[in-house]
């Protein structure tokens, strides 16, 4: 709120500069017409020549006024890019989620060593015997960071925004689709109203961040892409973009009692640094400007083994029960280039993941084989990596109609009645992923594959994504929840601009069986529909999947206090606290 309340103090000012010079030129005007005393009337507009420069000056200051932060009470780490945007509704990057995470809060939140979804701002819930009616009670005296009452009003705007489509929240609505309605009961009841059986309805609505209508009501407002207001235990206090992001406190947060928050949330402040690169990451941690940092398999192995680590910087390698992300390189299914099975399976073929797998990650992890890591309850053991094999993708390359014609070591088709040589680029926004497709150019190239490598910066790879500019993004995606939903990133519904399914992938079987599983909620028999989900969007090929990596990898300063290396479900970063 501290931001909000800089750029408004500012605001006021620019008006008072406004107001004065105005008041200059009428009495000079005033003067020349009337032939006043020339000495008084000099000294009178010299006066507010003064008068107005110190304003001005003013308002300098306050516009390049930075907040103030102790390094002693503040936790320092890295997001890695800006976020896009900050709104609730219009971000879809990771980053800005981490961010919303520390000053929006949910009606229920998770617990990281039992993975229950415990009360927060709600105190209990009901549902209705068929399941499609869940009420929740709020607690008294929940507010805002600006003081305002936190109401039901709210709840009720929180989901009705996110489904409007003035708020571009599109990726969103496979998540909301069944909720029909939201109704205010009174001030510390609502009402949620679904239209069928859905196995996440609970989760969804118990887990959703809740927004205040009055900050967010006009969904045009461009200034709320900068700002982010909510009831969280922690305030935007300071934005410099590209440079660092900090939260601050909120000393009059509602939640601090509250039984499921004991022992979170231990900084003062928390600065988010954007470092790209993981060399510049690792020499900021060394030099005390970072207090944290994932570690690649590389930089464990290789980068780490030397003062300051092991005396002032401390590794640590763990596993835990939680959900892991993967990397991928994704094709675009719209390009007529991509559109054949046997040629995407063919350049997952060209792939040598193992051989990425020991020399760029030591051995660590496992080829991925599927959509979602694979020893999550809902993938199909019996799915295999597939493996490099020269030979198998020359053959389905040939069967699918592509040949060197001219001789001169690049296949070509003929598409949509023009020869067309077999070249595409791969965009991608993470430096340390270049070396990956470097290595697999050299593979393509064997197969007469031209393959172009271009890197974008963050915000122009997400345009380019929601344009559907493309033809193949190496990217990744972050931890799905346990009982995932494999809606958001495989329906075909999904695929609307600005979706999750931005390479178009559509299976009509995978449809229905999405569909179906949804309404399950046996989870034995929901397990069993999407291991098949699995297994058909593996079959498919829409991604050649990258890797899972069953270890989570990460450097820490001594001066941060970690009660345990993790948690059963998490790391537990929110748990650590500076030492006295």
């Amino acid at each position: 709120m501290r931001n909000l309340n800089f750029q408004i103090i500012s605001c006021e000012i620019d008006r008072t500069v406004i107001q004065h010079f105005q008041m200059w030129k009428f009495y000079r005007q005033y003067v020349q017409e009337k032939g006043l005393n020339s000495k008084i009337a000099t000294f009178i507009l010299l006066w507010f020549s003064f008068l107005f420069l110190m304003v001005q000056v003013s308002c300098v200051q306050r516009k390049g006024q930075k907040i103030q932060i102790k390094k002693s009470e503040t936790f320092y780490t890295n997001l890695g890019v800006d976020p896009k945007t900050l709104h609730p509704i219009k971000s879809v990057d990771l980053v800005a989620s981490i961010v919303q995470g520390y000053i929006l809060e949910s009606l229920f939140t998770r617990d990281v060593d039992t993975y229950e979804l415990k009360p927060n701002l709600a105190e209990r819930w009901e549902q209705s015997p068929d399941g499609k009616t869940l009420t929740f009670y709020l607690k008294k005296n929940l507010r805002w960071s600006d003081g305002k009452p936190l109401t039901a009003k709210d709840v009720k705007f929180t989901f009705d925004a996110a489904k409007n489509p003035e708020y571009e929240g599109i990726h969103l609505l496979p998540s909301l689709e069944n909720i029909t309605s939201v109704t205010v009961k009174d001030d510390h009841t609502v009402v949620v109203k679904s239209k069928q059986t859905y196995f996440k309805t609970f989760e969804i609505i118990a887990a959703w961040k809740i927004i205040p209508e009055h900050i967010y009501k006009d969904p045009k407002d461009p200034k709320l892409n900068k700002v982010l207001i909510g009831s969280g235990p922690y305030i935007l206090s300071q934005y410099l973009r590209g440079k660092m992001l900090v939260l601050t406190k909120n000393e009059n947060w509602h939640g601090k009692d509250f039984p499921v928050n004991q022992g979170l949330w231990n900084f003062k402040n928390i600065a988010f640094r954007f470092i790209k690169e993981e060399s510049d990451e690792l020499l900021r941690i060394q030099k005390g400007s970072i207090d944290y940092v994932r570690l690649s398999s590389e930089a464990f192995e290789q980068k780490t083994s030397r003062p300051p680590w092991g005396k002032e910087i401390l590794k640590t390698k763990v596993k835990n029960k939680g959900g892991r992300g993967y990397g991928y390189i994704g094709f675009n299914l719209k390009k007529p280039l991509f559109q054949d099975r046997r040629v995407r399976k063919a350049l997952a073929h060209l792939m040598d993941r193992e051989m990425m797998r020991q020399k760029l990650q030591f051995g660590y992890g496992e080829l991925a084989t599927g959509p979602w890591y694979f020893w999550s309850d809902y993938a199909d053991p019996h799915v295999k990596p597939i493996q490099y094999d020269l030979k198998k993708a020359n053959a389905l390359l040939k069967e699918a109609g592509w040949s060197d014609q001219d001789q001169d070591g690049v296949l070509e088709k003929k598409i949509d009645g023009k020869i067309q040589p077999f070249s595409f680029t791969v965009l991608l926004a993470n430096p340390d992923s270049e070396k990956y497709l470097t290595l697999y150019k050299e593979d393509l190239k064997k197969a007469g594959v031209d393959l172009n490598i271009k890197m974008l910066d963050w915000t122009a790879f997400l345009k380019v994504m929601d344009d559907r500019k493309f033809d193949a993004v190496m990217l990744g995606w972050s931890a799905p929840s346990i009982d995932l939903d494999p809606k958001a990133l495989w329906h075909s519904e999904s695929s609307r601009k600005k979706g999750y399914n931005f390479i178009s992938y559509s299976n009509p079987k995978v449809d229905a069986l999405i569909d179906k599983g949804r309404k399950q909620l046996n989870r034995q028999e929901r397990i069993k529909t999407f291991r098949e989900v699995y297994r058909l969007i593996a079959e498919d090929v829409p991604y050649i999947f990258l890797f899972n990596k069953p270890h989570v990898m990460y450097g820490v300063n001594k001066r941060i206090q970690v009660p345990k290396p993790t948690f059963n479900y998490s790391i537990g970063v929110d748990y650590w606290k500076l030492k006295p």
